[in-house]
């Protein structure tokens, strides 16, 4: 049987913060060794321990609130030598990015790859009334702030909605005055990476975040849950013989 674990958080401005203290004073949040993590964070030498403070103190106080998913990744990401580390930050990472809107809500799916194949996924809720492409937007959004919390220099994006692509690339006029701010602040964080480009994928070839951003959707949830998504790979009864 396999198992996938699913991390979702909601992105409502009312939810209360993931943390015990929304304080800016990082001496108050807790450390990545308070997560799952503790048992593999525990057998590191105090070299390694160290890089892994320095690593979680620079990321921003907004992608730290999107959870304990973020964590572990930076957690097992700082773990590797510090001179790959550094090195694949300057190569070319790759984000999927997808949004939904239904009538049981709205929610975003992406999906960051390192250069050496190292998977990020997470699915949002907004806990707020986005239409379907709002949804896109933020997805998008939610994807360069991870890639940026990682010190993500190059990044190619993909996304299945034309709307979005054709505004980044600057052959669509957002009209809509909320497509507009949407567009100013893609825009504006884009400039933030050193190279980066989108390109519009078919929507069969953005199944999983497709996927994510449906779960997302779909769940009524007010806070972050962790989904365990197990694969059963036989049926509970057998054929019986004729």
């Amino acid at each position: 049987m396999e198992l996938t674990a699913l991390a979702l958080r909601s992105a409502a401005p009312e939810t209360p913060p993931l943390f015990p203290s929304s304080s800016s004073n990082r001496t108050n949040r807790p450390t990545p060794s308070q997560y799952s993590a503790q048992a593999r964070f525990n057998r590191e030498n105090a070299t390694m321990g160290h890089r892994i403070k320095r690593v979680w103190n620079r990321i921003p106080t907004q992608i730290v609130m999107k959870g304990q998913v973020m964590a572990d990744f930076m957690l097992e990401y700082s773990q590797r030598p510090s001179q790959h580390h550094e090195s694949s930050k300057q190569e070319w990472w790759t984000l999927r990015v997808d949004g939904a809107s239904r009538s049981s809500g709205s929610g975003v799916g992406l999906l960051l790859q390192s250069p050496i194949g190292e998977h990020l996924e997470q699915a949002i809720r907004l806990g707020f009334s986005a239409s379907n492409n709002e949804a896109e937007y933020e997805a998008l959004l939610s994807g360069l702030d991870l890639a940026l919390a990682l010190s993500v220099s190059k990044l190619r994006i993909y996304s299945d909605s034309q709307l979005v692509i054709k505004h980044v690339q600057e052959e669509y006029e957002a009209k809509d005055a909320r497509m507009a701010r949407y567009l100013a602040k893609v825009r504006n964080t884009l400039q933030q990476f050193t190279e980066w480009t989108i390109e519009k994928i078919k929507r069969t070839d953005n199944r999983r975040v497709d996927a994510l951003a449906g779960i997302a959707a779909s769940l009524p949830i007010k806070e972050a849950i962790l989904l365990l998504i197990h694969v059963q790979t036989s049926p509970s009864v057998t054929e019986t013989s004729t």
